[in-house]
């Protein structure tokens, strides 16, 4: 038996066909897309052809393609899966295109009103189309809806409009005034049948709130005006400060003045600053300008500015330097001209009298005897006082001036005061054999000194022989001379004392041998030479002496 080979059927199937087992059995089915007995032939199924609303839905265009299909929405709509074609095997259509959602579309004055699959463009209210139609479509073409009726109404000065309007004849329009004004012609303009608004013009009036109202303790300083919105400023009067309130009022719309709460209290300065070692000359008032004075306490003096503080518009006392300082009775003590004394006298009492003791001790630093002890007192009510003292010269000194303060207690100050050996007679010179002549350098001319002349003469040759002579000379020249009435051949030792520098000089002087004293020369050595030889003879020279 020989068995016959069965031939694969899947090997025999089309291009666009595909194997399946089907009750056993192999079978060729051609694919989506295609029909055909799935062997010989499988050809394309135009699905479009049961039309495009059946196969794709509303508002859609069929495309059929080899093996397949794809829908497209049609103009003014769109796919719900938002892509440009689709097949509808998801459930997706097509909606429409609300183009209104575009902005301008329809051009100005105009309004869009969406239609299916499509819009439509109508002028808005008061504007209409050229040509009469009632709505159109732009389509590429420049449409324009121009105004109609009395065109835009006329401005309110001072005024706005309220509510809607219509600019077609027959309408009105309502005003009403700004805050601050008031009109009282009407608020109302009529648009009539030949398009024109009547009336053509309105205004509002402003508001007058008059003259600003008076504040205690204060005066208008700036006014702008009396109309709505107008300012007025005030001021405290002199003497008083701005305690509460507001300064500017303002016109409101009622006309009335806003804001007038100002209240003005007289400055009050409390009381005056305390400062130590003062008394105040005050007569209790606080108020601006009010003075206070001070004066320093009994003991003390015034060191600083003014000694009176105001009262200020700060409410507050007037700071000021005014100090008090502790008197000082020997302030800026000094010596000046070798034997003087100068001091100030710090005190809170002018011009009063003052009593100092001066105790002055002295020495001589050349003669240790020498001492000086002396007590007296000056009274003066200079503040700079200036003592001049009677003091040796070449001596040391202690002086101690004492005075009592104004608490009754002593005060004292002590100074050392050397003077110097004062050149009191200088080029003392010896002329014409019994004159002399010196210059004076400590003193000047408009100064007198008294001079002490002390001449005593004796002679070698004669034992016996003496001469003395004792006077004062007083005079103011500088360069003093004087001359003196000695005997010939004599050796005269003159000493001459300055008394007001306590201070003395000690001059040699030899008189020449005149004729007559040589005869006597001769007579005297006769008598000494007898006088060796006997007595009598010597008796005899001496009573011819």
């Amino acid at each position: 038996v020989v068995k016959r080979s069965v031939p694969d059927v899947c090997a025999t199937c089309h291009i666009h066909a595909t194997c399946h087992q089907i009750e056993g059995k192999s079978v060729c089915i051609c694919n989506y897309g295609f029909v055909g007995n799935g062997r010989t032939h499988c050809q394309d199924k135009d699905e479009c052809q049961i039309g495009a609303s059946k196969i794709c839905g509303n508002h859609t265009l069929c495309h059929n393609t080899h093996g397949s299909f794809y829908c497209v929405c049609l103009d003014g709509y769109r796919a719900s899966n938002n892509n440009k074609t689709f097949i509808p095997n998801d459930g997706t259509n097509c909606t429409d295109v609300d183009e209104c959602e575009e902005s301008g579309l329809c051009g100005r004055n105009a309004r869009c009103v969406n239609t299916e699959g499509s819009y439509r463009c109508f002028c808005n209210d008061g504007y209409k189309l050229d040509n009469g139609e009632h709505s159109f479509h732009p389509d590429g073409n420049t449409v324009s809806c121009k105004e109609i009726g009395c065109g835009s109404p006329p401005e309110m000065k001072h005024g706005y409009i309220v509510g809607n309007y219509s600019l077609l004849p027959g309408s009105a329009v309502h005003y009403e005034c700004k805050e601050g004004f008031y009109s009282d012609e009407g608020k109302l303009s009529y648009c009539t049948a030949n398009e024109t608004w009547e009336p053509a013009t309105l205004s509002c009036k402003g508001v007058d709130c008059g003259v600003p109202p008076s504040v205690l303790n204060a005066h208008p300083a700036s006014l702008s005006g009396t109309t709505y919105g107008s300012e007025v400023t005030y001021n405290c009067v002199h003497g008083y400060f701005m305690a509460s309130g507001n300064q500017t009022a303002v016109c409101n719309a009622k006309g009335q003045w806003d804001g007038i709460d100002l209240v003005c209290k007289e400055i009050d300065c409390g009381k005056p600053l305390l400062i130590p070692h003062t008394e105040m000359t005050w007569d209790n008032s606080t108020t601006l300008r009010s003075r206070v004075h001070y004066q320093c306490k009994e003991g003390y003096y015034f060191n600083g500015g003014r000694n009176f503080s105001e009262c200020t518009i700060d409410q507050s006392w007037e700071n000021i330097t005014f100090v008090c300082k502790e008197e000082e009775l020997f302030s800026n003590l000094s010596i000046f001209n070798e034997t003087c004394v100068e001091w100030e006298r710090k005190t809170g009492s002018l011009g009063v009298q003052k009593t100092y003791t001066f105790h002055i001790r002295g020495q001589r630093w050349d003669e240790k005897t020498f001492s000086e002890d002396v007590i007296f007192n000056i009274t003066t009510s200079e503040d700079n006082p200036k003592v001049c003292l009677d003091l040796d010269s070449g001596s040391n000194y202690v002086v101690n001036i004492t005075t009592i303060s104004s608490t009754n207690t002593p005060v004292s100050v002590t100074v050392a005061v050397q003077t110097k050996v004062k050149e009191a007679f200088n080029n003392v010179l010896i002329f014409n054999d019994t004159c002399l002549k010196w210059r004076r350098n400590v003193r000047g001319t408009d100064v007198e000194d008294r001079y002490s002349f002390h001449v005593q003469g004796q002679r070698w040759y004669q034992k016996e022989f003496f001469h003395e002579m004792i006077f004062d000379l007083t005079t103011h020249k500088q360069a003093p001379e004087v001359c003196f009435d000695l005997q010939p051949g004599t050796n005269y030792s003159v000493n001459i004392s300055m008394a007001a520098l306590n201070f003395s000089l000690l001059v040699s002087m030899t008189t020449q041998i005149t004729v007559f004293t040589d005869v006597i020369l001769l007579i005297v050595q006769q008598q000494n030479k007898e006088r060796n030889e006997g007595a009598v003879l010597g008796t005899a020279g001496k009573k011819m002496v």
